[in-house]
């Protein structure tokens, strides 16, 4: 395994600040809607594991042209992704355009990556091995499992925590030998209250690592996923550290469908896994299975979304045919239209709120019934808030009144290129 850079002796103890990623690029890097746009384009090109022979093509055009670099970057931490961006810029033979502040903030990132992401798998091995000398079976959520399994390299996928499900009957047990290994509970029990994991633990060392030990996949009033037959369909992934067990591929694209729904960032970071899993298991997945469970547990408009933007934007293999299967309704199709275009998406929408209520709104509207579209525009806020309901209609003028803003700018093309703007 190859770094880009040398490997840093010491990892800093939080990821590069926001402040360090506005490096002032002189030349190509000044700002303009043109270099702004060429920005948005190459994220899309590079997060992927490999890029191909067309998207290099036109990855090399763009470069010969106006890029924001400072923009680039700031995209790029945004979506968890500038490790793939980094990557990609020198496998394929483009790190001699790339201004060298903006390369270099790249490699740092990508170094930072694979140092965390060695540290916290080696630490995943020694919680596991614990769990398994007491009979407990565990099955490992995203993480670096997804960064060995998918990506084959684990500077490539950013991570923050790890997560770790357990069985419901197990769960007291494993907090327990979590309290023995180190780790202590940031959160007191008696005051927490979530519907499929604990309050996360925390372990001081080399840096803080975290670890979320869950009962279930989700809040079972909004998706309403199996468990026992999660647990029988889990498979062992054979790592260099040993065996671990993982969902199936076919129930990980669910799970994973499931979180890009919920994501105000790192989006694009949950779309390259869903991406990267359909083409590493394409031809083996079990497409009815899924278009059956997604129906089943809720999810079809977050698994009909996943899989039309990660065709569209990435270019996964998706089947037609399943995405037809599972497209919602004419008002609920318009309504996420308007509220997320490919822009939005791909933007850093500068105000943090309205990303956030956006994304609320949007998910709620991905629910079957009325009242799970009342759980999710309300439980995010809290049981004691005041008010709690007029400020969750407040916030669904302003959400849907920024969207039309948004989308009345892109149809008009003069006040657009003036402006550049991504309300």
């Amino acid at each position: 395994m190859n770094s880009i850079v040398n490997l840093p002796g010491k990892m800093p103890r939080s990821e590069i600040r926001h402040s360090e990623a506005q490096t002032q690029v002189s030349g190509q890097g000044k700002s303009s809607p043109t270099g702004r746009r060429s920005a948005r384009e190459i994220l899309l090109l590079c997060a992927t594991a490999s890029v191909s022979p067309e998207r290099k093509k036109r990855l090399s055009q763009i470069l010969a042209g106006t890029v924001d670099w400072r923009y680039l970057l700031d995209l790029a931490r945004f979506h968890g992704v500038a490790p793939l961006i980094a990557s990609n810029f020198t496998a394929n033979g483009f790190a001699s355009t790339v201004p060298q502040p903006c390369l270099e903030k790249l490699n740092q990132i990508y170094n930072s990556t694979l140092y965390r992401n060695i540290v916290l798998t080696d630490e995943l091995s020694r919680v596991l091995a614990v769990f398994h000398q007491h009979g407990i079976e565990a099955i490992v959520l995203k993480g670096t499992v997804l960064a060995e399994q998918l990506y084959g390299n684990p500077a490539l996928r950013t991570v923050v925590d790890l997560d770790i499900m357990v069985r419901p009957e197990e769960l007291s047990s494993a907090s327990s030998l979590l309290v023995e290994m180190g780790y202590e509970q940031l959160v007191p029990p008696q005051i927490w209250d979530h519907p499929f994991h604990k309050a996360p633990y925390r372990k001081q060392g080399k840096f803080p690592v975290f670890i979320e030990l869950h009962w279930n996949l989700e809040d079972e009033r909004l998706v309403a996923i199996p468990q026992p037959d999660i647990w029988n369909r889990a498979q062992l992934l054979k790592l260099a550290g040993g065996d671990i067990m993982v969902l199936s591929p076919e129930d990980t694209l669910l799970y994973l469908s499931n979180n890009f729904s919920k994501q105000s960032s790192r989006k694009l970071r949950t779309l390259c896994d869903i991406a990267e899993l359909i083409k590493k298991y394409d031809g083996v997945l079990d497409w009815d299975y899924i278009v059956k469970s997604a129906k089943s547990w809720n999810l079809e408009a977050a698994l009909y979304y996943s899989l039309r933007w990660a065709h569209d934007l990435l270019g996964a293999p998706v089947a037609e045919s399943s995405v037809r299967a599972l497209e919602p309704s004419a008002w609920r199709r318009c309504s996420l239209g308007l509220l997320m275009n490919r822009e939005f998406f791909v933007s850093n929408i500068r105000s943090d709120k309205l990303r956030a209520e956006t994304y609320i709104v949007a998910r709620s509207l991905m629910m079957k019934h009325g009242h799970q579209m009342l759980q999710v525009l309300s439980s995010y806020r809290g049981v004691e808030k005041r008010a709690k309901w007029l400020r969750t209609a407040s916030w669904a003028v302003l959400v849907f009144g920024a969207a039309l803003v948004r989308n009345i700018a892109r149809a008009i093309p003069g006040w657009r290129s003036a402006h550049d703007v991504n309300i």
